[in-house]
């Protein structure tokens, strides 16, 4: 999911927030449609500036590794909680290449992150330290495959053996978004938008899709890049085989809600902890924004909410209510940012009804089950979307997951 705002002078990215220096299919893009790239390499080491807050205490970085609360096997004390699992799914990885994730030799390992990460070794509370405070996927270790992570490890694995010293990665100027609205921009007859599709027919000659606003469009082909909960809500006829729309009806989608913020002063001075903090509570990680120019400037804070702390969130009322929720808990976490913060948007992935998520996931055992056939072309319907991806994660996964669709098509035509 790519959404650029403009917030406070800036750019704030509610998804598509970084592009790898080795993602050559998003690069390959926005250089064909003139989109001009900005190096992120020189502001990463302020990214690295995050304290913990644990069971209402602030940790400094340099206390973590001899902290009481830190449960992480000896040779891993000096890692960090937000971190940590990423060390193990890239260090202790058996995939050669993010690709093998889908070999039957690898179906062992489609179980919970859970169990894999009792098999290195960790303690319950190194395991609920190291993927039970904003998850990436699911709620915890137990609600996703380790092949899942084993897959993003090997992805991240490659992605940084293609990295040039001199970069490690990019974004658009003027935000990410640039780069699919040049793509649109570049069509002959454009995109239509404001058409909410309802059903999708195929016929023997040809496909019709059919939108709620009563607007039908006829094709050789129709290609589907909407993610599973959306899919899952357009009629197909003929229907989807069996397995297929098994997986399409069952694979989750993570919640993931952004509190923007606007600071009055700079509080973390007062108090002498980071800007950024990686929380336990319902502020999630609370990421400062900072000013490309010049970094030492922070511009905004976002508070990254996942799981069920945003699915709690998007209940309450309005986002204002969220926001305050959010700035309670910060300021207690923190007294001296009380009075300090300013509520100035939110955005839902979870609560946005033409997305249901951030992200696919897959549940243990998902992955042997679902991945083989959830994106099987189904006559003259074709899938894709991040969520089919075998090779690449994120934006670039989506890029490759529809080339092989367009290529499909073009074998056949």
């Amino acid at each position: 999911r790519i959404h650029s705002m403009r917030q406070l002078g800036g750019t704030a990215e509610a998804g598509g927030t970084y592009i790898g220096a080795g993602y050559a299919r998003v690069i390959g893009a926005a250089q064909r449609h003139g989109v001009e790239l900005a190096d992120v390499t020189p502001i990463l080491e302020f990214f690295r500036e995050q304290d913990l807050a644990l069971d209402g205490e602030l940790i400094r970085q340099a206390e973590w590794p001899t902290h009481p609360a830190n449960d992480f096997p000896e040779r891993d004390k000096q890692h960090l909680p937000w971190t940590y699992h990423r060390v193990l799914t890239m260090r202790d990885n058996p995939l050669d290449s993010p690709s093998e994730w889908l070999d039957a030799k690898h179906a062992a390992l489609d179980v919970s992150a859970h169990d894999w990460f009792r098999s290195l070794g960790l303690s319950e509370r190194a395991i609920a330290l190291a993927y039970g405070i904003n998850a990436s996927f699911g709620r915890d270790a137990h609600d996703v495959s380790a092949l899942l992570l084993l897959f993003r490890g090997a992805f991240s694995k490659e992605q940084r053996a293609r990295s040039s010293s001199e970069s490690l990665g990019f974004t658009a100027r003027h935000g990410v978004q640039r780069i699919p609205e040049a793509m649109a921009a570049a069509l002959a007859t454009g995109v239509e938008l404001e058409h909410a599709v309802s059903a999708i027919a195929l016929e023997k000659d040809r496909a019709v899709v059919v939108c709620a606003n009563g607007r039908r469009v006829s094709a050789g082909h129709v290609i589907a890049a909407v993610p599973p909960p959306v899919l899952r809500r357009i009629a197909i006829e003929p229907e989807l085989p069996a397995p297929q729309a098994s997986a399409i009806a069952t694979l989750p989608s993570q919640p993931l809600t952004q509190v923007y913020l606007a600071p009055r002063s700079r509080f973390w001075e007062k108090d002498g902890y980071a800007a950024s903090l990686f929380t336990d509570t319902r502020a999630g990680m609370l990421a400062a924004a900072r000013n490309r120019d010049d970094p030492t400037e922070v511009t905004s804070l976002t508070a990254w909410i996942t799981g069920e702390n945003a699915a709690a969130l998007d209940r309450l009322p309005s986002p204002p209510d969220a926001g305050r929720a959010v700035i309670a808990a910060i300021e207690t976490l923190r007294p001296a940012a009380k009075g300090q913060l300013e509520f100035i948007g939110m955005h839902s992935w979870g609560a946005d009804a033409y997305a249901g998520g951030a992200w696919a996931y897959f549940r243990p055992g998902e992955v042997t089950r679902f991945a083989p056939v959830l994106g099987r072309a189904h006559g003259r319907l074709h899938f894709c979307g991040e969520h089919l991806a075998t090779a690449s994660r994120g934006m670039e996964g989506a890029m490759e997951s529809a080339e092989e669709a367009a290529a499909a098509i073009l074998e056949n035509a």
